[in-house]
C-alpha cells in the first residue's frame, strides 16, 4: 500500500510540475531576427549569409526566423554596424576598415601588406586573437564577432591609365573605404585617395569622377566593376578582416538560440572560405577573358612607402598585443 501511496505522490507531483511548465513553454515568444548586408546577391558572403539562416531556422525548428535585406537595402557598411550597436539589427557582415570607425585597433587587420597568405589570415583569427578583439569590442561598443569569413588580396582597378611602376600611381583618384588605414595608405603611394559610398562607384568611374578603385577579386567580379576599370594591377596591398557580427542583443536571446546561432556560424565560416579560395583564380580568368588587362609591378617601392603608415599607427592606437598574435601566426 506504501509503495502505491507513494507512486501516486511522485505520479501528482510531476504533474503538478507538468502543469506549471506547460504555460512557460506556451508563452515562449517566436525569435524574430533581422539580417542585413551590402553585398551583392551571389557574392560569396551572400550565398553564406543564406546559409547562416537556413541552419538557424532549421536548428530551433522554426521558432527562430531571420529576415535578410542584402545589397545595402538598409544602408551601406558603417550604416549597419550601427544598427547593430543600436539594437536595431541583429547580424550583418563586413570588413575590419568598417569597424574601424567604432574600434580604431581593429584596423591593425587592415595595414598594408600584412598578410603573408590566406592561411597566415585564419591562424590569426582562428587563435587567441579574437577573444582578445571581442573583449575590446564588447567593452566599447558591445559588437561580436562570431565567425571569420575570407574576402581575399585587394589589388587595384583603373579606367584609362595602367599601372606598370609605383611612379604610375601618382595623382590618381582612387576610391578608398572611409577608413583612416585606406586614407593613409594611398597618400603614402602617392594616389589621391576619394572615399565614396560603394554603390556609387560603378557610375563614377564610368563617368570618370574618379580614376580607379581598389577591392578584392570577388567583389569586384560580382558587382561588375571591372566593365568600366579594365586595368588590373596585381597588388595585394591589403586583405581586411571580414566576418559576422553581432550585437548586444545577442546576449538576450534564449540561451539555446545563442548557441544555435554560434554553431551556424562556425559551420558558415568553413563553407565561405572554401568557397571564395575556390573560386578565386577562376574569377580573374573571367575578367580577363571579360577584356582585363593586368599589371605586374615591382613592389618594393609600393612596400617601403607604407611603412610609416604602420609605425604611425602602432603609436597611436597601442596595438602591441594584437600585432603580436598577427607576428606569431606568420611563419606558420
Amino acid at each position: 500500500m506504501k509503495s502505491i501511496q507513494s507512486s501516486r505522490r511522485r505520479f501528482l507531483i510531476g504533474s503538478s510540475a507538468m502543469l506549471l511548465a506547460a504555460p512557460a513553454i506556451a508563452q515562449r515568444r517566436p525569435v524574430r531576427l533581422r539580417y542585413a548586408h551590402s553585398q551583392p546577391v551571389g557574392h560569396s558572403t551572400d550565398t553564406a549569409a543564406r546559409r547562416f539562416i537556413e541552419i538557424v531556422q532549421a536548428k530551433t525548428n522554426g521558432e527562430a526566423t531571420v529576415e535578410l535585406f542584402p545589397n545595402n537595402q538598409l544602408g551601406v557598411d558603417r550604416e549597419l554596424q550601427t544598427l547593430i550597436e543600436t539594437g536595431q539589427l541583429d547580424f550583418t557582415h563586413s570588413n575590419s576598415a568598417t569597424m574601424g570607425n567604432f574600434l580604431p585597433q581593429i584596423a591593425v587587420m587592415d595595414l598594408p601588406f600584412t598578410w603573408r597568405s590566406a592561411e597566415h589570415y585564419f591562424r590569426v583569427v582562428d587563435g587567441p586573437f579574437t577573444p582578445a578583439l571581442n573583449e575590446l569590442l564588447g567593452a566599447r561598443t558591445g559588437h561580436r564577432y562570431l565567425g571569420w569569413w575570407y574576402d581575399g588580396f585587394r589589388h587595384v582597378y583603373t579606367r584609362n591609365k595602367a599601372i606598370k611602376s609605383f611612379d604610375d600611381m601618382r595623382g590618381l583618384k582612387i576610391r578608398a573605404p572611409e577608413a583612416r588605414v585606406f586614407v593613409d595608405t594611398f597618400r603614402a603611394l602617392r594616389a589621391n585617395p576619394t572615399p565614396l559610398p560603394f554603390p556609387e562607384i560603378y557610375t563614377a568611374l564610368e563617368a570618370g569622377v574618379i580614376d580607379g578603385f581598389e577591392g578584392s577579386n570577388g567583389i569586384v567580379q560580382s558587382s561588375k566593376i571591372y566593365e568600366v576599370a579594365k586595368n588590373r594591377t596585381v597588388t595585394g596591398h591589403i586583405m581586411v578582416g571580414f566576418g559576422l557580427t553581432t550585437g548586444k542583443r545577442f546576449a538576450t536571446l534564449p540561451a539555446d538560440v545563442q548557441a544555435v546561432c554560434v554553431a551556424a556560424a562556425k559551420e558558415v565560416e568553413a563553407l565561405q572560405r572554401n568557397a571564395e579560395l575556390a573560386t578565386e583564380t577562376d574569377l580573374v580568368r573571367q575578367m580577363v577573358a571579360a577584356g582585363v588587362v593586368e599589371s605586374t609591378p615591382d613592389l618594393a617601392p609600393f612596400r617601403a612607402a607604407v611603412e610609416p603608415v604602420h609605425t604611425e599607427f602602432h603609436q597611436r592606437n597601442k596595438t602591441e598585443a594584437l600585432r603580436n598574435f598577427i607576428s606569431a601566426a606568420a611563419a606558420g
